[in-house]
């Protein structure tokens, strides 16, 4: 058998070979010089919840509604991680310091463990649910989307800038989760004089905003939202303005 290959062959295969390569070449060359189209998603700061959508309470499952009522009850829950620190390492959440949120499981019927669902609460007083263990997120309306609640059009917003450094100081301690400097920072205000908008029990917390002498709480009140809005009362309770966080 002969192992000449005719010239003819050996010319088509050369060509064959080097016009491969070019294709090859080229390919790479457009790869490395194709810009990519990835862009990370910005994660919101502390208290910035406009980005996600509301869903009100009552349309998410009835087990979501329980565990909201035993958080403002203060339990009993029926997990040991109930009430634990969530450190949100997805990022999903508005980036806020460790200890500003605590997670608690949302039961799901049937199931032999925790489940996936969760309510996420931020020391604000914001509740997030997700169903799918992390993975997305929604922002509770506590007051189930009826009414006014949330919507503060019959009151003044001021810049914080305009309001006393102990305001800005009382919103950067509820960012940061505390230590707050008297007791009852944190406990949920009741609006029984009903100048806020009408909420659902447990939507708003307040928070003392110290005398300048820092001897005693004064009448200063911060009280939060469970959609992240402030609002500054200089006289116990008596009015309120609407706090602009960023004026």
């Amino acid at each position: 058998m002969s192992n000449v290959t005719p010239k003819p062959v050996k010319t088509l295969l050369t060509l064959l070979i080097t016009t491969l390569g070019l294709l090859g070449l080229t390919t790479a060359s457009f790869a490395a010089q194709e810009p990519s189209t990835l862009t990370a998603v910005a994660q919101p700061e502390c208290g910035d919840t406009s980005s996600y959508d509301v869903v009100p309470l009552g349309d998410l499952p009835p087990e979501a509604t329980e565990t909201a009522e035993l958080i403002e009850s203060g339990g009993p829950f029926p997990y040991p991680q109930d009430g634990t620190v969530f450190s949100n390492r997805e990022a999903i959440l508005p980036d806020c310091a460790s200890g500003y949120y605590h997670e608690y499981t949302v039961e799901t019927p049937g199931s032999p463990d925790r489940g996936a669902r969760r309510i996420v609460t931020g020391s604000a007083g914001e509740h997030f649910y997700t169903d799918d263990h992390y993975a997305s997120f929604v922002l509770i309306d506590l007051a189930g989307g009826g009414g006014s609640c949330g919507d503060p059009a019959g009151l003044d917003e001021v810049p914080l800038s305009s309001l006393p450094g102990e305001v800005a100081d009382t919103i950067a301690l509820v960012g940061a989760g505390g230590p707050y400097p008297f007791p009852n920072d944190g406990t949920v205000y009741e609006n029984r004089e009903g100048v806020l908008p009408a909420c659902a029990s447990g939507y708003y917390h307040l928070y003392a905003v110290p005398a300048p002498s820092g001897a005693d709480s004064g009448d200063q009140r911060l009280i939060a939202g469970g959609a992240g809005e402030f609002f500054y009362t200089p006289d116990h309770y008596a009015t309120f303005v609407l706090v602009d966080v960023d004026g």
